[in-house]
């Protein structure tokens, strides 16, 4: 071992923790190391040569005055203190870059991308500003790494300029060259990011689809009494006892749609949608929150079929009302929620179906109740007081009880 260069990286340590490297020198308290708690082998008495490694290193440090250590009468070095007036001479020494210096590198990256006009990235970039400016390392395990900081922020602008639904492989060989890097290396830190800084209240697993990068393709399934006319062909729904899945690069095909039923209703859950048997409805599932395409689908819907009655059937919890809301606000259609009341709610909760309330469920109760989600301020409350959250899968599991 080289312990010249280990107890300078150690006190190096130290001295970063401690920010010593924005304070005045002269007010730091010593910043040193203890010989022997380090070092277990220096008082080994049948290790010698380490011990005189370790003295000659020491002795070394001190001739250039890079630390300031005393033998006691034995011979021995008790203590090893940081001489902070030379910490520059120390981080050249090691070859390493002092935090002050590695901050201004990070600057510059953020610098590249600061006449971005995407708001989440300029957000982004304005908070790691204030970071760097008090000398902390920046969230997300990107700490100073410039290189790994400038990557992810170009990931993060490709990604949020997506318009149509992409595939994650496709994506990444278009930045990368390389079909697999982005799963690799900037998957999860781009989705925490983007939770964190999305004003829509989203499930994390299901973020990157709310930007329109997907695994694989994703398909609108819908059943019912409905017609569907593309530009040479028309579907006659109704015909199919299980309905049809359309991709969601087939949406924009569509030239009309007809709806026959008396009321059209969106749902949340996949199982459902294949529970949902009523002869008045057309039902199409969406799988949580709706993106581009599937909004593009229910506009024609509704432009052609303005008249019918509009629902959403979601979970009974926060979330789902959120999903409904956002529905709402996407394609100005006038939904309102079915079996989303106190009653289902109670129903579910009376036959033991329901899970109990994350720390993380009361806190967005609480924020969104009276603000947001005003409308669903009663079925909010039964939540809270009866720590109660459920999922539309199960009243078909309450019918199989009753």
């Amino acid at each position: 071992m080289d312990y010249g260069k280990d107890i300078l990286s150690r006190l190096l340590d130290m001295y970063e923790r401690r920010g010593a490297f924005d304070k005045d020198a002269s007010s730091l308290r010593a910043i040193q190391l203890e010989v022997s708690k380090v070092y277990k082998e220096y008082l080994n008495r049948y290790n010698h040569e380490a011990y005189k490694d370790i003295n000659a290193s020491i002795d070394a440090l001190c001739a250039k005055g890079l630390v300031i250590a005393e033998k006691n009468n034995s011979g021995q070095y008790l203590k090893v203190k940081l001489n902070v007036y030379t910490a520059n001479e120390c981080y050249k020494k090691l070859k390493r870059m002092s935090i002050p210096k590695q901050c201004e590198n990070v600057k510059s990256i953020l610098a590249k991308y600061q006449y971005c006009e995407l708001p989440m990235l300029q957000k982004v970039i304005n908070d790691w500003c204030k970071c760097l400016a008090e000398y902390k390392k920046l969230p997300y395990d990107l700490k100073y790494d410039s290189k790994r900081v400038d990557d992810t922020l170009s990931v993060l602008q490709a990604l949020l300029k997506l318009n149509t639904e992409t595939y994650i492989r496709n994506f990444s060989t278009a930045l990368f060259k390389d079909s697999k890097r982005f799963q690799k290396e900037f998957r999860s830190t781009v989705e925490s990011i983007l939770f964190d800084y999305t004003d829509e209240v989203v499930e994390k697993d299901r973020i990157l689809n709310f930007y329109n990068l997907y695994e694989n393709p994703t398909y609108v399934l819908i059943k019912g009494n409905v017609v569907i006319q593309f530009t040479s062909s028309v579907i006659d729904v109704s015909e199919l006892q299980d309905g049809i899945a359309l991709s969601n690069a087939s949406l924009e095909n569509i030239r009309k749609i007809e709806v026959k039923a008396g009321k059209v209703v969106t749902v949340e859950n996949l199982t459902t949608y294949h529970d949902l048997d009523e002869k008045d409805g057309v039902h199409i599932y969406l799988g949580g929150y709706h993106n581009h395409s599937k909004q593009i689908l229910l506009e024609k819907i509704y432009a052609d079929n303005r008249y019918k009655a509009y629902f959403h059937k979601g979970d009974l919890d926060v979330y789902g009302f959120l999903i409904l809301e956002n529905l709402k606000e996407k394609t100005g259609i006038p939904f309102a929620p079915l079996m989303m009341d106190v009653e289902t709610l109670e129903r579910f909760y009376n036959a033991g179906l329901y899970k109990e309330l994350t720390a993380t469920d009361i806190k967005m109760i609480e924020a969104k109740k009276c603000t947001d989600l005003i409308a669903y301020k009663d079925v909010l409350q039964y939540m809270l007081d009866n720590n109660c959250k459920v999922e539309q899968e199960s009243i078909k599991a309450v019918e199989l009880m009753e």
